[in-house]
């Protein structure tokens, strides 16, 4: 076979890059157009204007939260009122204030998206040195891991409905840098981010739970903090009713009626343990991983492997998850390649997560649509959570500067 030459020039690093540019080109392409053609439909900026229309209530004095959240079960899809903490409706004022409408004020969240995402990847190739452990990576290669995640289909979901997960990576990437300093400012960081992030999303506090197993009680005091900060600051504008409202909001919460693309491990036991039982169960094994990940075998654990399982397991943990939800882990699958998780299982994962609606597969459809996205998340979640330090114990995100302090 080595003598055919075509096959021969494979064996050419230029040929090679040539051809992963040239698909990678192709597919971003494609990925451009399907966003083109979601801006013309009704899904564009849906999730956007549960944030917007609370930011207007805000604006005029009236409740954010309906009476149907506040009187009995409700499933998130669909419903009257808003699903989030009352900071976060705050924070979407300016936005509600200068837009006329949700489809909009859409176009700028894709684009600070889209920023987020570009802004994130191109800092961890930096942070993580994978231009010099990578040849492909280095120089402008850079870019194509920037076209990897932007050919992730949960990415152009998440852009194209305008959920809050691209905001959530940045917040978490902005938390993994400043634990990669080792050092009070880094730890500022790391509290900024994760606190800012549980105030706008209930799920990303169980970092908590990772920094006081990873005894970073600097940073975990500093999440605290910063959350509670951010709840005075808009405490003016959301005022207390709100925040009294919020736990029976957040208790009434059930299952979904629609489970197209819902891929929580909740939903999928819910059938045989009830949705109650399910959700409290997922939980409980989420914050148990987190622990097992951060303290296993004393020290053995790579801290961005470590990290970069808590935070899969903070979004698995959520009672409903739909498949864009899965934008956020454009962050563990870089951390992943960065630490030394087998390249296969990243990319198995990655293409699992890559399914989301297919209507032509009729009643097959929910194989794609859930089966195997859920699949890809837990292959993910399975290789961050197997993988030991290397033997070589080289990678930079292997071992940490003031990582010997790190431990508080």
């Amino acid at each position: 076979m080595s003598s055919v030459y075509g096959l021969r020039l494979l064996g050419k690093p230029r040929v090679r890059i040539t051809i992963v540019v040239l698909v990678a080109v192709i597919v971003v392409a494609y990925r451009a157009y399907q966003l083109a053609y979601l801006t013309t439909q009704p899904q564009w900026g849906y999730d956007l204007s549960f944030y917007w229309t609370a930011a207007q209530h805000l604006i005029h004095g009236e409740p954010i939260y309906s009476l149907a959240q506040l009187s009995g079960p409700y499933a998130p899809q669909g419903q009257d009122g808003f699903l989030y903490p009352p900071p976060f409706a705050a924070l979407m004022i300016p936005l509600a204030a200068l837009t006329p409408d949700a489809r909009a004020a859409e176009w700028i969240w894709s684009a600070l998206g889209a920023a987020i995402l570009v802004i994130t990847v191109l800092g961890l190739v930096r942070s993580e040195e994978l231009g010099e452990r990578f040849s492909m990576l280095g120089g402008r290669g850079r870019w194509l891991l920037v076209a990897a995640a932007f050919a992730f289909p949960p990415v152009i979901g998440e852009l194209s409905i305008g959920n809050v997960h691209l905001l959530l990576m940045g917040l978490f990437t902005l938390a993994w840098l400043g634990i990669r300093r080792g050092d009070r400012t880094g730890d500022a960081m790391a509290g900024i981010g994760l606190g800012v992030a549980a105030v706008i999303k209930v799920f990303p506090g169980v970092l908590l739970v990772w920094l006081l197993a990873t005894r970073r009680y600097r940073a975990a005091v500093a999440m605290v903090a910063a959350a509670l900060a951010l709840v005075v600051v808009t405490l003016p504008f959301t005022g207390i009713e709100p925040w009294l409202q919020y736990p029976r909001v957040l208790g009434n919460l059930s299952a979904v009626y629609d489970t197209t693309d819902t891929i929580s491990p909740a939903i999928w036991l819910a059938p045989y343990l009830g949705f109650t039982t399910a959700r409290w169960l997922v939980l409980g094994l989420g914050v148990v991983l987190v622990v097992w990940s951060a303290r296993r075998s004393g020290r053995e654990a790579v801290p961005a492997i470590s990290f970069a399982t808590a935070v899969v397991v903070s979004v698995l943990i959520a009672p409903n998850i739909f498949h864009h939800y899965l934008a956020i882990f454009v962050l563990p699958l870089i951390l992943g390649l960065a630490a030394g998780v087998p390249l296969r299982w990243l990319a198995l994962a990655y293409l699992l997560m890559s399914g989301g609606q297919q209507p032509a597969f009729g009643e097959f459809a929910w194989i794609v649509n859930r089966v195997l996205p859920t699949a890809g998340a837990l292959v993910l979640l399975a290789s961050l959570a197997l993988t030991r330090r290397p033997a070589e114990a080289a990678s930079p995100a292997g071992t940490l500067r003031g990582d010997a302090v790190a431990h508080r």
